[in-house]
């Protein structure tokens, strides 16, 4: 099969034949349908997130069930699924709890670029073992966790913009349902409307939140959350945002502020822009070993919680996301700027990287 392997940090990603061997126990063959183009993979090609290579990329994958391994009960050949980010191994201590998103094994198992069992099942052509980042979609081909997997219903099959429920979706819900616990009437702040802060303004909305504001650069970006939900846009070149955000809420500050960037600003600002006993949540991802100044005075004083939210729970959360979705209350369609075919991958992260996207897809 065809796929895309970064071989040196900081290269463009080849396209080449390589094999996939069968899926083994509580694992699952696809054909990729489409994948989304994240941040997090990004971070990968640029040496910020270092995982093994060579490496396949693609973390947000749509597809349809070719074969399964042993003891696989949830799907069946035939059906069309959205592959999470996140492969729950169901036994330690954060599944057990219901954490699911943090399990432990399947963060290892993350960084070092293989399954849950320690292992790959892709090779290069001359037998080499060939690592994946949290799937490897960037392919016509995937083998996952069972756990990772739900089912889209057949009303949906066609729509290959639910690719990027898997990533983008499930940690925007995890950081406003799980996270936060966005309530009724709240007030919200969200600096930065990418793919993920897209969906942190329309489920802040769908919660109830009296008052979404989001914040970017990009103008063009603002308007589509304005058409999300959110209430206020604040352009951060023109304005001062903690100040604008001061303003729109009396004085006091949001509720909740979400921090969907990664950059020390943008955290500081996030910060700087909550009331006194709110909440920051912090969701971007920042290159591994990077620092942020945090003001821990008026942390401490005015009782601020700051909590780190990654991912969400997928055989959980997934399905109410795909419910949300067909009953037309969360739009996935607009949000997929651009599609691209696998051999057009490099020039999909180059916009992704110019800030041209809002999220992109690839398909085989």
């Amino acid at each position: 099969m065809k796929a895309a392997v970064l071989h040196n940090y900081g290269e463009p990603l080849k396209i080449q034949e390589v094999e996939i061997g069968k899926p083994l126990k509580g694992e699952v063959l696809l054909k990729v349908l489409s994948t989304g183009v994240c941040h997090s993979d990004l971070h990968v090609i640029k040496g910020r997130t270092p995982i093994p290579l060579p490496v396949v990329l693609g973390h947000e994958i749509m597809g349809v069930v070719e074969d399964v391994g042993e003891g696989v009960t949830s799907v069946v050949p035939g059906d069309v699924v959205v592959a999470s980010f996140i492969w729950p191994c169901g036994k330690c201590s954060m599944c057990i709890s219901g954490r699911e998103n943090l399990c432990v094994k399947a963060a290892s198992a993350r960084m070092k670029g293989v399954l849950l069992d320690g292992t790959t099942r892709l090779r290069l052509s001359d037998g080499r073992p060939l690592h994946i980042f949290a799937g490897g979609g960037f392919a016509e081909y995937v083998i996952v966790p069972e756990t990772a997997l739900v089912k889209v219903p057949s009303a949906m099959q066609r729509r290959d913009s639910l690719a990027i429920l898997g990533c983008a979706g499930l940690t925007g819900f995890g950081a406003v349902v799980n996270t936060a616990g966005v309530r009724l009437g709240d007030t919200v702040a969200v600096f930065g409307t990418g793919g993920v802060g897209m969906f942190v303004v329309q489920f802040s909305r769908i919660a109830g939140a009296s008052q979404i504001i989001a914040v970017d650069i990009v103008d063009r970006k603002l308007a589509v959350a304005k058409s999300l939900g959110a209430t206020h846009t604040i352009n951060a070149r023109e304005k001062d945002p903690v100040k604008e955000i001061k303003d729109l809420t009396g004085g006091e500050g949001v509720d909740v502020s979400f921090e969907v960037v990664g950059l020390p600003e943008t955290i500081t600002q996030a910060i700087e822009s909550v009331k006194v006993g709110g909440k920051v949540v912090l969701v971007g991802l920042m290159p591994v070993g990077s620092t942020a100044p945090v003001h821990v005075a008026r942390v401490v004083r005015a009782g601020i919680q700051i909590l780190g939210s990654y991912g969400g729970r997928p055989r959980a959360d997934l399905p109410i996301i795909l419910k949300l979705v067909s009953a037309g209350l969360l739009e996935v369609d607009t949000l997929v700027s651009r599609k691209y075919k696998l051999d057009e991958i490099n020039s999909a992260f180059e916009a992704l990287e110019r800030g041209e996207v809002l999220r992109s897809i690839v398909t085989p």
